[in-house]
Parts: structure tokens; C-alpha cells; sequence
């Protein structure tokens, strides 16, 4: 009877034996997938930002006034552009639901382009017409909840440039084959884009460099 108990008590309670998906070598397999799947989109994505930035037609579009007590917020500006109000003002033409409705929206901006590339505005088109003259360009925008997206409202700069783009009057896009624009500079009343110079900090940063 002894030696029954004592064999109870020795024997070691049989370890409960995992679903396949629990076990540790599957859970770091599907760690390693999702990386390797994250790397891939950012891969996707940056080649996709360099080709739209190298093929993409450029334009200017006039900013317009903002609010100026949330016009530089430290690095970044906020942004509006003229074109906006046109089409507002366009869509208006057509019925409340178009503004001022849950309803969304999807259409192009049709824009002629000066002998500065300075987009104007000329009419909407819902969808992107294939007729378009060598002056004209096509600008994807959405309405939602009566908010207009049409471009970028943000321009990010390095931290203490902020007086240089105080001289900004236009913003320079870069429009892909899908009408959808990039924001890559910003652009001064004499239609050059601004190029920030290397401030005084900077330059004694550089002297201070050891050889």
C-alpha cells in the first residue's frame, strides 16, 4: 500500500500538449510573415512616391489666406488654395446634397495651365476626360461630409525655416496619371521655389565639423 502512495506522489502530472497554432515555432514564423509584409508595402509605397514624383506633371495652385494664428505652427504651415473656393462655388451650381450632405463625392478639377504653369480654374467633370487639351490638366477631389479634399493642407519644413516660406504664394504638385497631387515645394510670387540656405548655425555646425 506504501509503495502505491509513494508512486502517486513521484509521478509528475503529463504536460498538456499545444494546438499546433500556439506552439512557439509557428507564432514566430507568423511574426517573420508580418515583417517581411510590412517591408514589402513600405518597399511598394516608396517606389510608388519616386515615380509619381519623377513623372508627374507639375502645376502651381495659388494659396490662399489662412487663419493667421495657426498659419506656421513651428515646422509646418497649414494650406488652403484658391481653386478651392471655385469649386465650392461650382459645386453650389449643382444641388446642396453636393456640399452640404452626408453624400460623398469623387470628380476632377479641370485647370488650364499659364505660361507659368499657374493651374486656373475652368470647370468639374466627374470623371477624368480623355479629351483634355495640351494646356489643361485634370485634379482628382473628394467631397466628404462637405469637406473638400482636393490637395495636401499641411507643409512640413525643418524646424526654424519658418521665415523663408513666410514668402510662399504658390504650391508646386506633381499630378500622376490618376489626377492625384504631390506636394513638393513651395513657390514665391516670382515663381521660383524656395530653397532654404544654410542658416548661420549651421555653417558654424560645419566649421566646427573635425577634419
Amino acid at each position: 500500500m506504501n509503495d502505491i502512495n509513494d508512486n502517486l506522489v513521484v509521478q509528475k502530472p503529463l504536460e498538456k500538449s499545444l494546438p499546433w497554432w500556439q506552439k512557439r515555432p509557428f507564432s514566430i514564423s507568423v511574426a517573420l510573415l508580418g515583417l517581411l509584409f510590412i517591408i514589402f508595402m513600405m518597399t511598394i509605397n516608396v517606389a510608388k512616391y519616386e515615380t509619381h514624383l519623377a513623372t508627374g506633371d507639375t502645376v502651381l495652385l495659388e494659396l490662399a489666406p489662412v487663419d493667421p494664428r495657426g498659419f506656421m505652427q513651428g515646422d509646418y504651415m497649414t494650406l488652403s488654395y484658391t481653386i478651392e473656393r471655385k469649386v465650392f462655388n461650382a459645386l453650389e451650381n449643382h444641388t446642396e446634397e453636393d456640399l452640404y450632405g452626408t453624400a460623398s463625392r469623387d470628380g476632377y478639377v479641370i485647370v488650364a495651365l499659364d505660361d507659368n504653369r499657374v493651374g486656373e480654374f475652368i470647370r468639374l467633370a466627374d470623371a477624368k476626360p480623355s479629351n483634355l487639351t495640351p494646356n489643361e490638366m485634370a485634379i482628382h477631389y473628394r467631397i466628404r461630409h462637405g469637406s473638400l479634399k482636393l490637395a495636401t493642407n499641411a507643409f512640413f519644413f525643418q524646424e526654424g525655416h519658418a521665415e523663408a516660406y513666410e514668402a510662399a504664394e504658390y504650391g508646386l504638385f506633381r499630378i500622376n496619371d490618376k489626377g492625384e497631387p504631390l506636394l513638393t515645394n513651395m513657390v514665391d510670387a516670382k515663381f521660383k521655389a524656395i530653397e532654404i540656405k544654410n542658416t548661420e548655425v549651421d555653417k558654424a555646425q560645419v566649421n566646427e565639423t573635425p577634419n
